[in-house]
C-alpha cells in the first residue's frame, strides 16, 4: 500500500495537474488550449503511474504501470511543445506530415515498451529489487525516448523564451509565468536523468518537483494573466484575416506591421519593415498628410493608385501602446461606395433636369389654357358653356398648383437634408391664411386663438404644410361655404397647429393612408402630392401629423414641429 507521504509527493502533483485541465477545458477551442488539456491529462497519468509503480510492491504490475509512465511522459513533451506551438502560431507544426509522424512516433512507443523486440527499450525484466522499486537496466531505444522528450522540451522552452522576448504587456506577463515554469520542468529533468538529485531516493523522481511548479505556473496563469483566453496568435489571426489593410506606426512614426491585405494593396513588402511615415504614405498616396498622421479615432477618406487604378478608403485611426505613442491605421476599402454614390447623384442631377423641363413646358400649356379661357370667358353667351370654361379653368389652376407642388416635393427628396433655419409661426400662418383666402374669396378662414410667437427649427419650405393644409381643407369641402379654423397651442419644446374645417371628414381606413403613409407611387390611396409633401416635410423636420374627426363634422388636421 502506499505510504501518507507517498500520497502527499505524488498526489499533490497529481491533483494540480488534474486542475489544469479542468480549467483549460472551457479554453479548449482557444489557441493552446487543447494541447494544454492533454498536457495536463499526461502528466496526472505520468504522475499517478510512476507513484503507483514505485510504491507498488509487485513485480507484475510495476512494470505496466512504469511502462505507462514512460509513454505519458512523451505525450506530455509533445502536448507540452504544441500548447507554444499554438500560442506562438508556428502554424507549420500543424501540418499533417509532422502531426503524422508524431503519432506514429507515439504508436511505436507503445509497441516498443509493451513488447519490447530484442531489448531495444530494456535488456531485461527487472531482477533486482531495492525497497519494493523494479529496478530496470535500459536498452538502446531508452536513449532515443530521452532524446525525443528533450528536443520537445526544449523546443517548448525556445519558444516561449522567444514570445517572451517579442511579446509585452499582458503577453509577455503570460510568456513570463509558463516559461518560469517549463524551466523548473526542464532542469528537474536533467537532474533525474544524470543521477544528480541531492537525496539516493530511488521512490521519487525529482521531474515531479518540476511538474508541480509547472502546473502552479499554469494554474497563475489561468486565473490571473488571461493565458489561452488572450492570446497573441488571436490579435495576429485577427489583423492578418480583416479584410481591411491594417498598418502599425511606432512612436518614432517607422513602419512595424502590415497585415496581409495591406501588402496586397499597398505592396508594402518586408522591405518597408522600419520605414518612416513619410517614405510609407508618400509611397501610399503619394504625399505626407500631417494630418493623418496627427489623427486619432476619427475617419478620413483617401485615394491611392498602387496598380494604376484609383481606389478610396476610408481610414480610421487609433493610438496603441502603453505610453500610445504608436499608431494603428486601418483602411477599410469605400471605392464600391463611392462609385455608387456618383451614380446616385448623377440620377439625381438628370432627374431634378427631366422634372424642370417638364414642370417648366406644362406650366407654360397650362397658362395657354388659362388665358383661351378668360378670353372666352368674356365672349361666352350661355350658362352651360360658361360652366364649362369655369371647370377649364379651375382645373388648369390645380393643375399649375401640382406644378408648383411637384417643384416643392422634389426639392425635399432630391436633397441630402434640408438646411435648418429658424422661422416664426406667427408669420408663416398669417402669411399663408392670406393668400389662401384671395385665392378662394368664397371660403371662411378664420383663427379659433392667438397665433403664438413661437420659433421653429426650419426653413421656409415648412409654410408648404400650412399652405397645403388650408387648399386641401377647401378644395375638398362639399360644403356650400367652406369653413376653416386655424388655432395653434405652445407647448414647453413643441407647438401643435389644428387646421379645423367643416367638410365630409376623413374616414378612419383613410387617415393613415391619405398622407401616402407606407406607399408610393399613382398606386397610393392618398388624395393627392400635396398631402404626401405635407408628411414628408413634417418627418424631416421631427414633427407629427395626424387627422381626427370634427364635431358635428369634418375633419382637424393637426401639425406638430419643435421649436427653439
Amino acid at each position: 500500500m502506499m505510504s501518507l507521504s507517498g500520497l502527499f509527493l505524488f498526489g499533490l502533483p497529481a491533483i494540480l495537474s488534474a486542475s489544469v485541465a479542468l480549467f483549460a477545458w472551457q479554453y479548449r477551442s482557444n489557441p493552446g488550449g487543447t494541447p494544454l488539456v492533454i498536457h495536463a491529462l499526461g502528466s496526472t497519468v505520468w504522475i499517478f503511474s510512476y507513484g503507483a509503480g514505485t510504491r507498488l510492491n509487485s513485480q507484475l504490475v510495476a512494470p505496466s504501470l512504469l511502462g505507462l509512465s514512460w509513454l505519458a511522459v512523451v505525450v506530455v513533451a509533445f502536448s507540452g511543445m504544441y500548447v507554444a506551438v499554438e500560442y506562438t502560431e508556428r502554424t507549420w507544426f500543424k501540418q499533417p506530415v509532422v502531426l503524422g509522424s508524431i503519432g506514429g512516433y507515439l504508436c511505436l512507443e507503445a509497441l516498443l515498451i509493451w513488447l519490447n523486440p530484442r531489448g531495444l527499450f530494456y535488456t531485461r525484466v527487472p531482477t533486482i529489487v531495492q525497497t519494493g522499486t523494479p529496478v530496470y537496466e535500459f536498452g538502446v531505444w531508452w536513449t532515443v525516448h530521452l532524446a525525443v522528450v528533450f528536443t520537445a522540451a526544449t523546443a517548448m522552452l525556445g519558444m516561449f523564451f522567444q514570445a517572451y522576448l517579442s511579446e509585452s504587456g499582458a503577453y509577455r506577463q503570460q510568456t513570463r509565468a509558463i516559461l518560469g515554469g517549463v524551466a523548473a520542468m526542464y532542469i528537474t529533468a536533467i537532474v533525474e536523468v544524470a543521477g544528480l538529485e541531492p537525496y539516493p531516493d530511488l521512490l521519487y523522481n525529482a521531474t515531479m518537483a518540476g511538474s508541480t511548479v509547472l502546473s502552479v505556473t499554469f494554474l497563475w496563469a489561468l486565473f490571473y494573466a488571461d493565458f489561452l483566453e488572450l492570446t497573441p496568435v488571436a490579435r495576429k489571426t485577427l489583423l492578418e484575416d480583416i479584410e481591411d489593410a491594417t498598418i502599425v506606426l511606432d512612436y518614432q512614426d517607422r513602419l512595424v506591421y502590415a497585415n496581409r491585405t495591406a501588402k496586397d494593396v499597398f505592396d508594402t513588402g518586408r522591405e518597408y519593415t522600419d520605414m518612416s511615415a513619410d517614405d510609407l504614405f508618400d509611397s501610399i498616396i503619394g504625399g505626407r498628410p500631417d494630418w493623418i498622421i496627427d489623427m486619432a479615432d476619427s475617419e478620413i477618406k483617401v485615394a491611392t493608385a498602387p496598380d494604376g487604378e484609383r481606389r478610396c478608403f476610408s481610414v480610421s485611426a487609433s493610438t496603441v501602446g502603453d505610453d500610445e505613442r504608436g499608431r494603428a491605421f486601418v483602411f477599410h476599402e469605400i471605392t464600391a461606395q463611392k462609385q455608387y454614390e456618383r451614380q446616385i447623384e448623377q440620377q439625381r442631377d438628370d432627374l431634378e433636369t427631366l422634372n424642370q423641363v417638364l414642370r417648366h413646358d406644362i406650366r407654360n400649356d397650362l397658362q395657354l389654357i388659362t388665358a383661351y379661357g378668360d378670353m372666352l370667358d368674356d365672349e361666352c353667351e350661355t350658362e352651360e358653356k360658361q360652366q364649362y370654361i369655369n371647370t377649364i379653368n379651375k382645373s388648369a389652376d390645380h393643375a399649375i398648383e401640382l406644378t408648383q407642388t411637384a417643384r416643392e416635393l422634389s426639392e425635399v427628396m432630391l436633397s441630402d437634408s434640408v438646411e435648418e433655419q429658424r422661422v416664426t409661426l406667427q408669420t408663416i400662418l398669417t402669411d399663408e391664411v392670406t393668400e389662401v383666402q384671395a385665392s378662394y374669396p368664397s371660403a371662411t378662414i378664420e383663427f379659433g386663438t392667438e397665433i403664438p410667437s413661437a420659433t421653429l427649427a426650419a426653413n421656409d419650405m415648412i409654410s408648404s404644410v400650412f399652405r397645403n393644409l388650408l387648399k386641401n381643407a377647401v378644395q375638398h369641402n362639399d360644403k356650400k361655404v367652406a369653413e376653416v379654423i386655424v388655432s395653434a397651442t405652445d407647448h414647453e419644446d413643441t407647438v401643435t397647429v389644428t387646421i379645423a374645417d367643416n367638410g365630409p371628414g376623413v374616414p378612419d381606413n383613410q387617415k393613415e393612408t391619405i398622407f401616402g403613409k407606407g406607399e408610393r407611387g399613382l398606386d397610393s390611396s392618398g388624395t393627392g402630392i400635396g398631402l404626401h409633401l405635407v408628411n414628408t416635410l413634417v418627418d424631416i423636420h421631427n414633427g407629427d401629423v395626424w387627422i381626427e374627426d370634427n364635431e358635428p363634422g369634418g375633419a382637424i388636421f393637426s401639425v406638430k414641429l419643435p421649436t427653439v
